[in-house]
């Protein structure tokens, strides 16, 4: 239960400060969020002025109870304010309703009990009077707001053309009588007239369900004898989300089996603990949660700390707001730091930071699959794990980012791309992979970036594999990305090792499967120059590429076949080819002969080799003009290459 109190904590600080400003903003406690489909106009005498149908800003925070807030089946418990026409209007029969009367009854009755407490509002009582003339969709059929047949039944799908298509239909989903209503008030005493945001509706009611309770328990979260709840909040992750964190609807067969005999002996929470863990947790979520399909993940502090996003990749990870400035690689590093002295500039003794994931096994349970919590200076060492992850699987990175344009930077990936790239297809020019894959794939990945825990070994290989395939993707653009995260999977998985394999390229190196790498990237080089010089762009079908695969697996004898495919390209490019030629030899005199003959199944350090080699000519005709000039190749023929 040390979550529960965590959030707990959260919303017990947060409410102490100015919570006016909060975006989104944090539940009371006993109310929920729904979208409303038509507003209500009325007097302070229970008087119909007028109504309108919802357009935007459809969500509305009403008050609900324990049953309400999580109802479901043939027999829905209604809201104590707002809610739907079944439950609301005493004509819904007249006009067509199916459900029967019973709903408004059970409604009516509970309002008129709190209109007769000693927590009444003005506001309340001219709802109560107005609904009491059982008129509501007569009200509004005559306002235009609902729209009747000939027989005064309401429309349950409009029957005209979709030009002339009314707003409800437009608004609602479903039928006319599903519609939700909130009202707003006008000539009482408060100002603010949208009963859904009055703070003293908001607080009379919570006096008023609070007052009703009478049964206490043990708290397991708080230790005290409080009101305990037995129906637990719903709507976690998102406003259609049923499942639940905890439930015991199930007291027959085994659920127990023989331990207990109800579900308050194997746990019991207070009310007011639930809710406002629960509504915290919402809040957080949606502030600052990651979803991956059913599973979520968030970072938060019991203080409402600014706390970084441990699944972006380097080039996201500084929050920009909506700022814009140049993504240079230099800029990009140093708002990361900048962005990391901050984090840790939030820590102190008294800071305490939790990590949780969450997944649905089913519609209606949530479980939690992930949690650490990090107290005091603990915060700082998640801090710096994350920074140490950063570093570690710095590699150079140059892909499309999800508005499509194209970032260069010098960093991590993202668990989601290194899930993408690892187990995802090219699909329609983009690398696609099963929702869930990607989550449990991500959900891996996290511990390596909180808890500094090794890479899992199974999908830096299915990287590798992936990026020894470049036949499998027809954009060249998904293939440099697959080579540049298979890189910074690979430097992590050495360093873990004990082996320090630096982006730049190592010319000092004797080991076999880099200095392959780089050897397969010169014959690559060699040819797409030659083909430049002939105006032919098709950079992906150099000989290199093409037995890139069987290079891997038999570098000697592949060797040979490539050597000999080059030599049209050499004879082509001439002595504009001699820096090349002069390299080729270069590495081949680090690769001993007999070495070269036996080794097959090249490792991930062939990747390293090749793009680090690669980078190299990139860079070197980035820098120097007449370089260009001499190599017969400008900036833009590497950049289409590198993209």
């Amino acid at each position: 239960m040390s979550w529960m109190n965590m959030l707990y904590t959260t919303y017990e600080n947060v409410m102490k400060g100015d919570t006016d400003g909060l975006n989104p903003p944090l539940l009371p406690i006993a109310h929920t969020t729904q979208n409303a489909d038509i507003e209500v106009q009325i007097d302070i005498d229970g008087n119909f002025i007028r109504s309108y149908v919802v357009e935007s800003d459809k969500q509305t925070m009403i008050p609900c109870s324990e049953s309400s807030s999580s109802r479901s089946g043939s027999n829905p418990v209604n809201h104590p304010l707002f809610d739907k026409l079944q439950y609301l209007a005493g004509d819904y029969s007249a006009f067509g309703g199916e459900k029967g009367s019973h709903f408004h009854e059970k409604y009516m009755a509970d309002l008129e009990d709190w209109c007769n407490s000693s927590y009444s509002n003005e506001q309340v009582q001219a709802i109560y009077n107005y609904l009491k003339k059982g008129c509501l969709i007569s009200d509004l059929v005559r306002d235009g707001s609902l729209i009747c047949d000939e027989n005064n039944r309401l429309l349950k799908k409009w029957p005209g053309s979709k030009n002339d298509i009314p707003k409800i239909f437009k608004a609602i989903i479903g039928e006319q009588s599903n519609a939700f209503i909130r009202f707003r008030v006008s000539g009482g005493n408060d100002a603010e007239t949208a009963a859904w945001q009055n703070k003293k509706v908001q607080d009379d009611y919570i006096d008023y369900y609070l007052s009703k309770q009478e049964d206490k328990g043990f708290c397991y979260v708080t230790g005290e004898i409080i009101p305990c709840s037995n129906n637990h909040p719903s709507k976690i992750r998102n406003t259609g989300d049923k499942a639940k964190l905890i439930s015991a609807n199930d007291d027959t067969g085994f659920t127990f089996r023989g331990r207990f005999i109800n579900s308050g002996q194997a746990i019991q929470i207070g009310y007011d603990v639930s809710q406002k863990a629960h509504n915290a947790l919402k809040w957080l979520i949606s502030k600052q949660g990651k979803n991956f399909g059913d599973k979520v993940f968030l970072l938060w502090g019991t203080n409402n700390e600014k706390t970084p996003d441990p699944i972006r990749d380097t080039c996201d990870f500084p929050d920009f707001g909506t700022e814009n400035f140049a993504y240079t690689k230099e800029e990009i590093a140093e708002r990361f730091n900048r962005a990391i002295a901050g984090y840790k500039a939030e820590i102190d003794n008294k800071t305490s930071l939790a990590l949780i994931g969450l997944d649905s096994a089913t519609t209606g349970r949530l479980s939690i699959t992930f949690y650490r919590e990090f107290h005091g200076k603990q915060g700082n060492e998640l801090i710096k794990n994350i920074e140490n992850w950063h570093n570690d699987c710095k590699w150079h990175h140059r892909y499309k980012k999800k508005d499509k344009n194209i970032i260069s930077f010098d960093g991590a990936p993202s668990p989601m791309d290194i899930a993408l790239v690892a187990y995802g297809t090219e699909q329609n020019g983009f690398l696609k992979a099963d929702n869930k894959l990607v989550a449990a794939t991500v959900e891996r990945i996290l511990p390596c970036i909180s808890d500094a825990v090794r890479l899992p070994l199974d999908i830096m290989r299915t990287a590798v594999n992936k990026c020894f395939h470049p036949q499998n993707y027809q954009d060249i653009y998904n293939w440099s990305k697959v080579v540049s995260i298979t890189c910074s999977l690979v430097k992590k998985h050495y360093k873990e090792q004990g082996e320090d394999w630096d982006m730049e390229l190592n010319l000092d190196t004797d080991d076999i499967n880099y200095n392959c790498g780089r050897l397969l990237a010169v014959a690559h080089e060699i040819e797409r120059r030659a083909l430049k010089m002939t105006g032919d762009n098709n950079i992906r079908n150099t000989n290199a590429i093409r037995y890139f695969t069987k290079f891997a697996l038999y570098p000697c004898k592949t060797w040979g076949i490539i050597s000999d495919r080059l030599r049209p390209y050499i004879e082509r490019l001439g002595e504009r080819g001699n820096d090349l030629y002069k390299l080729k030899q270069e590495i081949s005199v680090k690769i001993p002969p007999k070495a070269f003959e036996e080794v097959k199944n090249l490792d991930g350090r062939m990747a390293l080799g090749f793009d680090s080699q690669r980078y190299c000519f990139y860079n070197s005709s980035n820098k120097s003009e007449k370089t260009k000039e001499n190599l017969g190749g400008n900036e833009n023929e590497y950049s289409e290459e590198q993209n």
